[in-house]
Order: structure tokens, then sequence, then C-alpha cells
């Protein structure tokens, strides 16, 4: 007979307690990461592109008996990807719905999300609002869909993509909340850009709000409590306390939308108001660049099969042997630039990240006229890439429309719509997608049960396809169209000066929007390579006269709208100086801008005053 099971013996009075204790444990330090760190301050990243077949060696495709699951990788992370932006916004939008505090949208979030839509060695159970929402989600997610295979890759793979996705989701609200609160104040209060400008000066302004006798002041006062600021006063740009007034914004033109089209007006169609989501998403089906560090490549290895030294138990001493022994890293390594340790590919281009070292800073130059052959006064423009004119008045130009020819990108998109079309089942999944682009989260989860249903299906028609092999050849294409364009602009033998427009269509805090005609920035980069660019602020350049300093005002033309009725209307690129010396002339926008560029960069090479047709004074 089984006697009864007793309890463990009173612990005797005399002995001590250990006291409890607050001391937090010490925090695990990597080597690796302490050492990056210290090679930050003296070194500087730069990253070097070729394909991934001229980067890895024969063994790197072949290992003894065991091939490199690259392609596995890579669809299993785009997979990943797809679905942790979806679960992230269907967080969101419950935690919205439920007027709920938004959790900081950083690279933890991301990592869990990831974490809970890949299929794992090891189950991990999804707790918090995180785990009511990945209910939601499943809920609404195809049954017949496997989940990505996040074997390996959890740590190294998905730690990466963690971090982008928290950079695209903190840039995408940053830099986007100033245009859609300006947009939002236009139709909300009936009034035009200049006056919403004016409001939005004073709702976003760090200092404190002067009450000026306007109608407006009430406005500005209300929505001043409502902005998120830092310390100093100014606009934050925290991804989470963005969110609700995004939300806000959101909503209204959803709203909008749904009533204009309901109202029957025969003399004008409502033309519906373009939406967003409310965190990014990826971006269509194709395979995205992932970055593969000394932990990326320890799973890719295990993935495959290959029996090498655990974390923490040997791998740390011999990791630069595979890398080594995997790819030609000492082909692109030279005396100043060493292999960083990571990698960014698609699975057919990548890039070398490398380090090199830092440029000490030495003094400032001072230039003058004497010490160039040839001036130029570069305007990027907003329909042509861009429009430079020399001392002698000779003019080069660059469209929009010639630069994407050149460098096989329309190519490339006709391509794409001749393989779409050849497949039933893939134009049909396209065509009949319902929008992501959504303010509810019914309709968020419409989208997530149709698209999911047919993931697999356009994931796997986007990595058979060539479609990375046009993309490489475009940016290939693209590099060839710089070079040549730096040629035209740079003779050789010629000391050469560019005064190049700082604006280039990406003023966030100004009245302009929209994005450039095209790679502005990168031609800038590539020009300074051949000559030398001297930043020229543009402000009022395309609105005054080169000839007599006389602001210029629009020319209007007649035009068939959309609803085939004939309006007047402002002709962007044609402007009309109405000074009498000038006898009625009418210039080109940006024939006149990269003219007055040009007289603004002789004037800062002989060291003269900014004139004042090109100053705020001319204002007053």
């Amino acid at each position: 007979m089984r006697g009864r099971k007793r309890l463990p013996p009173d612990k005797p009075s005399y002995e001590d307690e250990t006291p409890p204790t607050n001391e937090e444990k010490p925090r695990v330090k990597r080597p690796d990461r302490a050492q990056r760190i210290i090679d930050n301050k003296t070194t500087d990243y730069v990253a070097v592109k070729t394909t991934l077949n001229a980067f890895r060696k024969r063994g790197g495709r072949f290992l003894p008996g065991r091939a490199l699951v690259w392609e596995e990788v890579l669809t299993n992370m785009n997979k990943g990807i797809l679905e942790a932006y979806l679960l992230a916004n269907v967080h969101v939008l419950r935690l919205l719905k439920e007027e709920k505090e938004i959790p900081k949208s950083d690279a933890n979030l991301f990592r869990s999300c990831l974490s809970a839509v890949m299929k794992l060695i090891i189950d991990r159970k999804v707790k918090g609002e995180l785990g009511e929402s990945l209910k939601v989600y499943n809920a609404s997610r195809c049954v017949r869909s496997p989940q990505a295979n996040g074997a390996y890759i959890n740590q190294g793979w998905c730690h990466n993509a963690a971090n982008q996705m928290a950079t695209m989701t903190k840039n995408a609200l940053s830099m986007n909340f100033y245009r859609r609160f300006h947009k939002f104040l236009k139709r909300t209060y009936m009034i035009d850009g200049r006056k919403a400008y004016t409001l939005l000066q004073g709702i976003l302004s760090h200092e404190a709000y002067v009450p000026r006798g306007t109608p407006f002041d009430a406005i500005v006062q209300e929505w001043r409590e409502k902005i998120p600021r830092k310390a100093n006063g100014k606009l934050t740009d925290d991804a989470h306390r963005l969110v609700p007034l995004t939300y806000t914004f959101l909503k209204d033109i959803e709203e909008r939308n749904l009533y204009g089209g309901q109202v029957n007006d025969e003399r004008e169609q409502y033309r519906e108001i373009r939406v967003f989501s409310i965190l990014p998403t990826k971006k269509g089906f194709e395979c995205s660049h992932m970055k593969m560090c000394q932990l990326g490549l320890w799973g890719l290895l295990k993935r495959a099969g290959y029996t090498i030294p655990n974390r923490g138990g040997g791998w740390e001493e011999v990791r630069n042997q595979y890398w080594d022994k995997l790819f030609n890293i000492k082909k692109f390594e030279t005396a100043n630039r060493k292999f960083a340790g990571e990698i960014v590919t698609d699975g057919k281009a990548v890039s070398i990240i490398m380090r090199k070292p830092k440029r000490e800073a030495g003094p400032v130059k001072t230039y003058s006229e004497d010490d160039f052959d040839v001036v130029w006064g570069l305007d990027p423009g907003r329909r042509d890439m861009f429009v430079a004119t020399n001392q002698w008045e000779e003019t080069v130009s660059c469209s929009s429309k010639e630069f994407y020819e050149e460098d096989r990108y329309t190519k490339a998109k006709q391509k794409i719509r001749g393989w779409q079309d050849c497949n039933p089942r893939v134009l049909e999944a396209i065509r009949n997608m319902p929008t992501k682009k959504t303010a509810s989260l019914e309709k968020l989860k419409v989208y997530i049960a149709f698209m999911t249903q047919r993931m697999d299906l356009l994931l796997g028609f986007a990595q058979l396809k060539p479609f990375r092999r046009l993309r490489l050849r475009s940016f290939i294409f693209m590099k060839k169209k710089l070079r040549q364009l730096c040629e035209q602009l740079v003779p050789r033998g010629k000391r050469v000066v560019v005064g190049f427009g700082d604006w280039s269509n990406q003023d966030v805090g100004g009245i302009i929007k929209k994005s450039p005609a095209g790679p502005v920035k990168i031609f800038e980069r590539e020009l300074a390579r051949y000559c030398t660019v001297i930043p020229i602020a543009e402000y009022r350049t395309s609105k005054v006269h080169f000839d007599c300093e006389h602001e210029l005002k629009h020319q209007y033309s007649q035009r068939l709208c959309r609803d085939g009725e004939i309006r007047t209307q402002k002709v962007h690129t044609v402007l009309h100086c109405l000074n009498n010396g000038c006898h009625g002339m009418t210039m080109n926008r940006d024939v006149n801008a990269s003219r007055n560029m040009l007289r603004l960069l002789q004037c800062k090479l002989r060291n003269e005053d900014r004139p004042v047709a090109y100053t705020r004074q001319a204002r007053t």
C-alpha cells in the first residue's frame, strides 16, 4: 500500500534566507559588435555590385555532396516579409479600431511579426496584443497555403530584414506626413495650397504660436495640441507616434471617395483621391534584396545540411575561412578596401559590403573663375531629368523619357506585361486583386484571403521568370547612361565646375512635392567623380527671368479634360515675361532656371552676394 506523500520539512528558523536583489543580469556582450563599433570610427562602408555567379566560387554553388539553397532561402524570406508586413498592418489597424496604444514600430516588432508568420524549428506561442492580431490574421489567411520555413534563418536573415522593415516604416510615415497633412487641410477647410502651407507653418512650428487675429488662429491652436513632438518641440519622426494622425488622413480620403462616387453629377465626374496603406507593405511579389551577414552565412550552411560549428561554439573562429572558401573575396578587395562580412543579394545580383578608411577632413577649398575652363549651371527638372547651360549659352538636357528608354526600364516593363499576358492564372490574380491600401480592417481581411490563396503562384512566377535579370540589366544600362551624360558635360582635358540645384524635387517641407523625374541624386554623385560640383540654392530660379530679373508669369492654353470639357489651364513648361524691355518674351522654364543657376554659380565664384531678385527680400 502506497503511503501518503509527505511534504518537505520546514526550513529551520536559524538559517538565514537569501535576501532579494534588484540587480539586473549582466548583458551579454558580443565581441563582433564591439569590434564593429570600434571600426566604424575609422572606416566607412562602400558597396561593390556584381553578379552572384561572379562573386561565388565553384564550391559556393556545389559544396561536397550538398548545394547552397539560395533560392529556397530567398523564397521563404520573401514570403515571410510579405506576410509580416500584412500582420503589422492588421495589428496597427486593430489597435486603432479598439483605441489602444500603438506599439513602437521598431525592429523588435517586425522581428516578432516575422517569427509569427514563419514555421520555426521550435514553435513559439505569440502572446499579448500581437497574439490577438495573429488570430485575426490567421482567421482570414488561406489554410491551404503553407507557411514560410524559417529554420536556421530566423536570426541572421530575419534580423536584418526586420531592421530594414523598421527603417522603411519610419521613412514612409515621416517623409510623407507633411504632404498628406497639407492635402488634408486643403480638403477639410477648402483652401488653396498657399493658405494650407501657411497653416502648416503655424501648426508644425516648434516655437510658441502668436495669434494674428485671423480665422485660422483657432484651427492652428486645435491642431498644435495633436501634433507629436520631440523634446525640442519639433515634429517627431517616430513612426508609432505619427500613425494616429496618418490614420485620420486615410479615413478622410476613404469617406470622400465613398460619398463622391455615389454623387451623380453629369457635369463633372468625381475623381477619386489616391489612398495609401497605414504601414508600408512589400513591393509586389518580385524577389527583394536580402542582407546576409556572418550569422546569415551560418544559417545558409545549416539549411544546406552542412556540418559546421555552432554559434558560440567555434563558429566565430572559422567563419572567415568559409567566406574565403565559398566566395571570391580577394578578387574585389584592394589595398584600402576590405571585406566587411556582409553581402546583399537577390539571387542574381550581389552588393559586396566593403570597408575603407575615412578621409581626413581637410581645409575648405575656395574656387574662382580662373580655376575652371567650363562653367555649367544645372537645374534638375520635374519632367526633364536636368537642363544645363554653360557660359557660352550651350544647353545640354536629358528628358525622363529618353533616360528610361536608354536604361531599358521601359522595355523591361513591356516584357513583364508580355509574360503576364501569357499566363492566364497570373493575369487573373493580378487584375482581380483587392486593394490593401485601406483604413478598414475588414477590407484588409478581404485582401489577405484573396492574396494568400494565390501567394505561392505569384511568388513562384516571379522566381521562375527572369525578373531579377531585367532589374540587373536596367541597373547596368543606367550606370552606362549616367557615364555618357557626365562625359557630355565634362570634356577630356578641361577643368569643369557644375552648379547643381540642391532642391532635386525632394523638398519635404515646402509646397512642391512628388518624386524627381529620374535618379537625380545618383547623377549628382556620379558627376562629382568627373568634375567639381557645387550645390546652389534654387530659390526663385524658376520664377525670375535671367535677362531682366523680373518675375515671370504663367502661360495659359485650352486643353481637353478627361470629362470631355475644354478648359483654360496653366502651361508648366512655358513662362512669359511682362517687362517692356523683353518685348513679351516667352521661354522654357527649365532653360531659364539653368541660366539662373549659372549666374548664381558665377556670383559664388567671384565672392559676390546673391542678387536680390533671388532672395526672400524680393517677395516683400
